[in-house]
């Protein structure tokens, strides 16, 4: 009975927060393939990580998103452009939180952890994620705005996603 009693509760008030409902923001729009310099066959562009930023004396936080393509060893050393462009941006509610030594998202509602902080020494800082916060792309077509026929065109559109 406790156990039925405490799922209960658990789950109503689980469903009366929206707050813990999350958030997903989308950053940027990205080439969905990527071709190497010296070479002529396009490659398709996944995420192949992401890391927080933090401007300490500012409380400023980014998010740096780095793209990579299936067959990048085999082509690095013709790649002198060095593969697809990050996306660094900052988002509106992402903020470094010098006391709690944490980067905190919180906006519209939501309210997360995305990543705890601490001083590595005198000029770096040891970021380490959570988890609350991920990035995440998903394959998309968009309409040229310059064309008069509604071409499309495939892009990979990234999303920050709070948990």
């Amino acid at each position: 009975m406790k156990t039925f009693l405490g799922s209960a509760i658990f789950l109503a008030l689980a469903f009366a927060n929206p707050a813990s409902a999350g958030a997903k923001i989308k950053i940027d729009t990205v080439p969905d393939t990527y071709t190497p310099q010296n070479y002529n066959r396009s490659e398709r562009v996944r995420i192949s990580g992401f890391h927080f930023e933090v401007n300490s004396e500012r409380t400023r936080t980014r998010v740096v998103v780095t793209y990579t393509y299936r067959d990048r060893i085999s082509y690095s050393s013709a790649d002198a452009g060095g593969g697809p462009p990050s996306t660094e941006v900052e988002i509106p509610g992402l903020t470094y939180d010098a006391a709690a030594h944490a980067i905190i998202y919180d906006a519209n509602g939501t309210k997360a952890v995305c990543a705890t902080v601490r001083e590595k020494n005198s000029h770096h800082l040891a970021i380490r994620n959570t988890g609350a916060c991920t990035v995440t792309a998903v394959d998309a077509r968009h309409v040229d705005p310059k064309s008069w026929n509604n071409d499309q065109y495939s892009v990979l559109d990234t999303y920050f996603n709070v948990q």
